[in-house]
């Protein structure tokens, strides 16, 4: 689990990361991300669109979390808004992992 200051969970926050921050696209994720602030936080979004099934898109938020939480020092401080598309509930988990990658690269 990713620790409080590095959680982005009040509505206003998020809201002005969905405003004013820059996107990031690949088939399987986008990420909204707005610099500033001492340390980096995240919030992972997963619809009903990838899954109707809550306890998939659960797993799935899950995953990409605990990434976060190992590999901390590889972000820019910053809100980050990261949310799934559709494609992504057919990967598998390792595949997951690398495609998430991918798009940090960036």
């Amino acid at each position: 689990m990713l620790s409080k200051t590095n959680r982005l969970a009040k509505g206003k926050d998020i809201q002005k990361t969905f405003a004013r921050g820059r996107s990031f696209f690949n088939p399987f994720f986008t990420v909204k991300f707005a610099p500033g602030g001492d340390v980096p936080r995240f919030t992972v979004v997963v619809s009903t669109k990838v899954s109707k099934r809550a306890v998939v898109r659960n797993r799935l938020k899950r995953l990409v979390r605990e990434y976060l939480r190992t590999h901390l020092n590889e972000f820019k401080n910053g809100d980050h808004i990261i949310m799934l598309k559709p494609k992504v509930a057919s990967l598998p988990e390792g595949q997951l992992v690398a495609k998430f990658k991918e798009i940090f690269k960036k």
